[in-house]
């Protein structure tokens, strides 16, 4: 009896997990159903020639100096959103690959335009260190720097009570999108 108990408590806990359809490859990106199953996936390639990218310059909570900035390139959230319809949602769950969870509200998004991050700016260190050569004006963000896409926000732009308060808004490693459960 005991053994059965245990073997429907393991089947009910895999019926009511979300999917997690991208999770083993952290170079795609999903906007996902609310149960977790793919709309759309895209490659980090595809970040780059599906959707127009932007850039935005901006400090970052953690790592950057009161006067220090870093430019970041990719597709507007909200245009990957609306790929797959969740931007009638009036809020989304971003995914990472390290598990992590963030609730993130259209109207902020709509507000602040926060792009998924798939590049960043290529410094003279970048060059010394081989990551950019001579000319390149932007480089892959690598996983040692919690990449292969970041969400970023303009920072200047949000509401100084989001620091540190909604700092879970920048998410690291994003790889999926679905909506809010109700």
């Amino acid at each position: 009896m005991k053994i059965l108990a245990i073997a429907l408590f393991g089947l009910l806990l895999t019926a009511t997990a979300p999917a997690h359809s991208a999770y083993d490859d952290p170079g795609t990106f999903a906007v996902e159903e609310a149960a977790g199953k793919p709309i759309k996936v895209f490659t980090t390639d595809q970040l780059r020639t599906v959707f127009e990218n932007v850039t935005i310059d901006t400090k970052t909570p953690w790592s950057t100096t009161d006067d220090e900035k870093i430019q970041w390139r990719g597709p507007l959230l909200l245009d990957v959103l609306q790929s797959g319809g969740l931007d009638k949602n009036s809020s989304v769950q971003i995914m990472a690959y390290d598990d992590f969870l963030s609730e993130i509200k259209l109207d902020e998004i709509r507000s602040y335009n926060p792009i998924i991050a798939i590049e960043r700016t290529c410094t003279a260190t970048d060059i010394t260190n081989g990551l950019c050569k001579e000319g390149q004006d932007f480089r892959p963000i690598d996983l040692s720097e919690r990449g292969p896409h970041f969400i970023v926000w303009p920072l200047d732009e949000l509401p100084s009570s989001y620091v540190p308060a909604r700092n879970s808004i920048w998410v690291f490693f994003p790889i999926a999108a679905r909506p809010t459960p109700q």
